[in-house]
């Protein structure tokens, strides 16, 4: 007998989209269609991408699961680490690879491997380690200012890849993350506790990098709540962060040579901006306070050592892990939503 229940699934399978509604839009075989989403490389790029524009307006998405328990699982989770167009890999975010070690860690736990992939330029962007049996889903980690790979990841998700991503510029892929507005609140109070009140934020590009806007949004409500004004520089748009962070330094002391503290988004940026103003003959802390974020492993090697919101970098390749495969163990409660931070005070405060 069919419940009530069951008339619902069946209404809604009856209304989701199928392989034969694709192959209609695309102008394709149904055939054509399931080899063009599984990357096969006898599909052209023209067609494989008219297939994945096809999938995305009709919001088709094939079961990936399912596609994986057929063909049985690999044993490898493929990892992009993801530069911008012009960055080179040496001036990539040292944290990510603090980020790509806890992924490795979390797949072990689970038996499992980890392919990596460099990517930046659109010719070198690739997310068929699915569909050609070398992954069983994919981590991209990388930096928010490549708006093209962001782009083609999350149509590459939209058509069915198993993908999950760490520094993502919004929420159109499943997105793992920091508290960033508690991190903003837990550097600010910790600057106004330290008697500083001149205090700026560095976060370039932050209306449209979801990470950094957060943040920002912690500085400006502590400040608000104190009654203090807020600080900004707009930082030329220039890929290397630490240099990103040395003219950030030069702007600030024209705009507000009385700043005595600095909360700036990452530990690159701050370093930058150490140094700008190290170089201008400001003391650091004695002049002006600096707080970064993220809590990687060159955070203590700068002179002073910098004061800096530290990420739970391995609950962050666990929730990545999980993301795709779901939990190593069963879980007591409710899922996790964001991975924790916490202040770290050295020298630079």
């Amino acid at each position: 007998m069919q419940t009530e229940f069951d008339e619902e699934r069946t209404s809604e399978r009856a209304h989701r989209p199928t392989s034969f509604d694709v192959a209609s839009l695309a102008q394709v075989s149904q055939s054509t269609v399931s080899r063009a989403l599984r990357g096969d490389p006898s599909i052209t790029p023209e067609t494989r991408d008219r297939v994945a524009r096809a999938a995305a307006e009709l919001g088709y998405r094939p079961d990936s699961r399912a596609v994986r328990l057929r063909g049985g699982a690999v044993g490898t989770v493929a990892v992009v680490l993801l530069t911008s167009s012009e960055l080179e890999r040496r001036a990539l975010n040292p944290f990510y690879f603090d980020i790509l070690g806890a992924v490795e860690a979390a797949a072990a736990r689970r038996g499992m491997g980890i392919l990596l992939s460099y990517q930046s330029r659109p010719e070198s962007l690739r997310s068929d380690f699915e569909q050609r049996r070398e992954a069983d889903g994919l981590i991209v980690i990388g930096t928010a200012a490549n708006r093209f790979a962001w782009d083609y990841f999350a149509r590459a998700r939209q058509a069915g890849s198993n993908l999950v991503a760490w520094g993502a510029p919004d929420d159109s892929l499943p997105i793992v993350r920091a508290d960033n507005h508690a991190a903003g609140v837990l550097a600010v109070e910790h600057l106004i506790g330290a008697g500083r009140r001149r205090i700026a934020f560095v976060g370039p590009g932050w209306e449209a990098h979801q990470a950094f806007r957060l943040r920002r949004q912690g500085y400006l409500d502590v400040l608000a709540k104190h009654g203090l004004t807020p600080i900004e520089v707009a930082a030329p748009p220039i890929d290397d962060r630490h240099a990103q962070g040395e003219a950030a330094a030069a702007q600030l002391l024209v705009i507000s040579p009385a700043v005595d503290a600095v909360f700036a988004a990452s530990d690159t940026l701050a370093s930058g901006i150490m140094r700008g103003l190290q170089e201008a003959g400001i003391r650091i802390p004695a002049d002006v306070a600096i707080v970064g974020f993220d809590g990687g492993f060159g955070a203590r090697q700068s002179t002073p050592a910098l004061t800096t919101i530290e990420q739970d970098v391995a609950s962050a390749g666990e929730m990545l892990v999980e993301a795709l495969f779901g939990p190593a163990e069963p879980m007591d409660g409710p899922g996790k939503t964001f991975v924790p931070v916490q202040l770290v005070v050295r020298g630079s405060s």
